[in-house]
């Protein structure tokens, strides 16, 4: 009977339990009740629809609502921008693939003022698949923090011809111009015909002597026809100066500058710098560490040259050859100590010699006087 009467309560701790369980998650995780909510407002795509190829996308826009969570906007936009397939690319450009459209036009009547994350990402998607349909979108996202780079280089691939494009590209080009050193360059900006004024800003990296500077040598100047006087001026320089300007800042030891260069050369300059990182090493010069990071393990996979010297080198040396230094830090402390005891002592064994010489040298004048003072009397009375 005992056992009859304690299943029951059994099964009704349980459940009591799990509702609250459950009430607790939905409350605590506002995100996941809007998540649900998104999942069935927004448009699910058809798998007969004229342009199954955008399917994926559509699906994975489905389940964004923002949805971020831990992660960064920045990192569930590239995440979506993988489900676009070349063919879906084109076809969004083209003004097609509409339920993809209407997903992130719901997206964004959701990303009021408190959301601006989930406008970000709405428009970074819109802008980097040149969304056509979403011209307004776009041009709205030239204003706004950290996607502006990706909507003004649609504007500028897209290349649409009405004032309003045409005095937003006039607009940023006049402002490459003027600070060329700070403005981002929108990739699109690169070819024909707004190439042609892009030749202060290849003159000012130049002087500058700033990274990436061989990319955009190589993008103005090798990968299209030059035609204008000023762009065949800063054309007329050398191809490559990125490497050299590497070697320098480590021969002086500005290892920020170096690894910034190394950062964005080609793969097959690196193994040139195989020679640096053995003097780093054996000279235990500071920044080695840094060197064999960018080598051995950023850019090893892009120059796979690199591998048989990198498996000789230590990763993290520069904390054994500290450790090193304090040791023998240390031990020259104490060899200096013991060696200033050593003369120290010898200085008061002179001294303490010189005190009992001195010592005994003044007994014995006393003595001596004591007794020329006694022997004078006895003298006298003989007399």
């Amino acid at each position: 009977m005992f056992k009859q009467t304690r299943r029951p309560n059994q099964n009704l701790i349980a459940t009591v339990l799990s509702s609250l369980m459950l009430l607790s998650g939905v409350a605590g995780n506002p995100t996941s009740g809007r998540a649900e909510t998104a999942a069935h407002t927004l448009p699910s795509s058809d798998p007969g629809s004229a342009f199954p190829v955008c399917a994926p996308l559509a699906n994975q826009l489905r389940w964004h609502e923002p949805f971020f969570g831990t992660r960064e906007w920045r990192e569930v936009a590239q995440e979506t921008l993988s489900f676009a397939s070349p063919t879906c690319r084109q076809a969004l450009q083209n003004g097609q693939a509409q339920e993809v459209v209407t997903a992130l036009r719901t997206l964004e009547q959701w990303a009021n003022s408190r959301e601006p994350k989930l406008k970000r990402y709405v428009y970074r998607v819109a802008c980097q698949l040149r969304v056509t349909s979403l011209r307004e979108q776009i041009f709205a996202g030239t204003s706004e923090p950290g996607v502006y780079v990706d909507c003004v280089d649609a504007v500028f691939a897209l290349g649409w011809t009405d004032s309003e494009s045409i005095a937003l590209r006039d607009r940023y080009l006049d402002g490459l111009a003027k600070e060329p050193l700070t403005t981002p360059i929108p990739p699109s900006a690169l070819r024909s015909p707004y190439v042609e004024r892009m030749a202060p800003v290849l003159a000012a990296y130049d002087a500058a002597r700033l990274p990436k500077r061989d990319t955009l040598f190589a993008a103005m100047c090798l990968h299209q026809q030059v035609s204008g006087e000023a762009l065949k001026t800063v054309c007329s320089g050398p191809v490559e100066r990125e490497p050299q300007w590497a070697k320098e800042a480590l021969s002086t030891g500005n290892i920020s500058l170096a690894i910034s260069y190394l950062a964005t050369l080609p793969a097959s300059r690196l193994p040139e710098f195989l020679p640096l990182l053995h003097r780093f090493d054996q000279q235990h010069l500071a920044g080695r560490d840094r060197l064999h990071r960018m080598l051995c393990q950023q850019r090893v996979l892009a120059a796979p040259e690199l591998m048989p010297a990198c498996l000789t080198l230590r990763d993290e040396a520069e904390p054994r050859w500290l450790h090193e230094e304090k040791t023998k830090l240390v031990n020259d402390e104490l060899v200096e100590y013991h060696r200033v005891a050593v003369y120290v002592g010898k200085l008061l064994g002179l001294l303490s010699v010189l005190i009992i010489g001195h010592a005994i040298l003044v007994n014995r004048r006393r003595s001596l006087m004591q007794l020329a003072s006694t022997e004078l009397p006895a003298e006298h009375g003989a007399a």
